[in-house]
């Protein structure tokens, strides 16, 4: 495979050309931040002032636009995050911090702000904020140790500018996990100083056969770490030294990483959890709710178990179904697969969530497997997820979907796709993908809505924390 400076290449990659391909906008006009509540659509600062080196890709050329990893973050942002790209140090102000769920620091040098807004960043990141920090993230507040500590150390110079092989040391992490076990880049590569493998979980280092190791200031371990993250009090910190060179921030798994780390670091599987401000809550844990929301598929009274808040397939009863229809919207359902012995296949931990009756995502035991055409997180018969996120039986797994419907004309012609994205336990598996046809057993395509089916498929999985936004 031919070798592009400043992209980012799996080990197994696909071919470069394909990449313009990845990185198109999304096809879904984006929606307005007032569209969705902040517990969706989590509201970041992405704060880019420089007060020591100006980097190329945060330096603002012309007045009123936006620099070039701003844009580039906000449009792989689309629909998950809205992101407010800002220079201003009266935005790190406690009174401005609270109308932020996380912080995404790229900056340079002592920056100029009073020492109790700089204190009073770290106190709400250890309340319970989400901080993040790109490459010069860690130059930044040399003269203010909390800081320091919040983000794991300092920069120490950078040895390296050029090709290099990064290992991922986590590959079961939501962070990384999509990059497989290691790739190459190219880019400005950075040591620290204050920095300790032990005071935080790495996800990411040099292959050091890729480097001159006698460059480094780390002789006495050699350990060249590029990207880590942490808990922090309450909240969350993740940090990522890679993002000096434009390249870098084109490349579609440099965004993904980004976007996931923002991601872990809200504890998005907590948040989502908690049904928001005008969802129809559909399973809340009762037998009230049971029977006020759902019919068995033929008609009549749904047959499954409902107990300690947890709502349980009765094998042989059938599937249920919404008594309501659902259109464009954000769906949320937890499940558990239960630990049942025996082999991992179709018969273990079977079911699924069927959208609109039509479209099945695919419910299974599918952990610790390559991602499987029908396995769990699968658009059944139709695609694998990216990234196999699933967890043991016995844990509790979350499916988040945006759905967007196909569309007809008066006569009944389908003119646009059905649309979906699927985040299963933190991580995107299927990003704004079309659905071309109705998938499996699901009812044919059609102008009109319908409901949503849960499975039974002869397997006790169990369900919960079931709602739908309506868009």
């Amino acid at each position: 495979m031919p070798y592009a400076a400043g992209v980012m290449l799996r080990t197994l990659a696909i071919p470069l050309l394909a990449i313009p391909v990845l990185l198109s906008p999304l096809c879904v006009a984006p929606l307005a931040a007032q569209d969705l509540p902040r517990a969706v659509k989590p509201r970041v600062l992405f704060f880019t002032h420089s007060a020591g080196f100006v980097h190329p890709v945060v330096k603002r050329v012309e007045a009123g636009k936006i620099a070039l990893a701003e844009r580039e973050l906000t449009e792989a942002a689309g629909d998950h995050f809205e992101i407010v790209a800002s220079q201003d140090c009266g935005m790190l102000a406690p009174e401005q911090l609270a109308g932020f769920d996380a912080v995404l620091f790229y900056t340079t040098g002592e920056l100029p702000i009073p020492e109790e807004h700089a204190q009073g960043l770290v106190d709400w990141v250890e309340a319970g904020g989400a901080f993040c920090g790109v490459h010069s993230a860690t130059d930044t507040f040399y003269r203010f140790a909390p800081y320091g500590e919040l983000i794991g150390g300092y920069f120490d110079g950078h040895p390296w500018h050029q090709q290099v092989t990064v290992n991922v040391e986590r590959t079961d992490h939501p962070i990384v996990r999509h990059l497989g076990a290691s790739f190459v880049t190219h880019d400005e590569i950075y040591q620290f100083k204050n920095w300790s493998r032990d005071a935080q979980t790495v996800l990411m280092s040099i292959d050091n056969a890729s480097i001159d190791v006698s460059k480094g200031k780390r002789q006495q371990d050699d350990d060249y770490a590029v990207a880590w993250c942490k808990d922090v009090g309450a909240g969350r910190m993740f940090y990522c030294s890679l993002g000096h060179r434009h390249e870098v921030w084109a490349n579609h798994d440099y965004q993904r990483t980004l976007l996931q780390g923002l991601r872990w670091t809200l504890d998005a599987g907590d948040r989502f959890a908690e049904a928001p401000a005008g969802a129809r809550v559909l399973f809340d844990g009762s037998e009230t709710s049971l029977a006020e929301h759902w019919t068995a598929q033929n008609g009549g009274e749904p047959g499954w178990d409902v107990a300690d808040g947890v709502l349980t397939v009765n094998p042989g009863k059938g599937s249920i179904v919404t008594k309501e229809p659902l259109g464009a919207g954000i769906l949320h359902v937890s499940f558990r697969i239960p630990e049942e012995d025996g082999e991992q296949g179709q018969g273990k931990g079977n079911s699924g969530v069927y959208i609109q009756r039509r479209y099945e995502l695919q419910i299974l035991d599918s952990f610790g497997r390559e991602p499987e055409f029908n396995g769990c997180g699968s658009l059944y018969r139709q695609r694998a997820p990216e990234v196999n996120a699933g967890k043991p039986a016995g844990e509790w797994q979350e499916y988040w979907i945006r759905f967007t419907p196909a569309r007809f004309d008066d006569g009944g012609t389908k003119t646009a796709n059905a649309r979906l994205t699927l985040w299963w336990n933190d991580t995107l598996v299927h990003d704004d993908v079309e659905i071309t046809a109705k998938t499996g057993a699901g009812m044919q395509e059609g102008p009109e809505a319908l409901p949503l089916l849960l499975q039974d498929h002869s397997n006790p999985v169990s369900f919960r924390n079931v709602w739908f936004l309506p868009l």
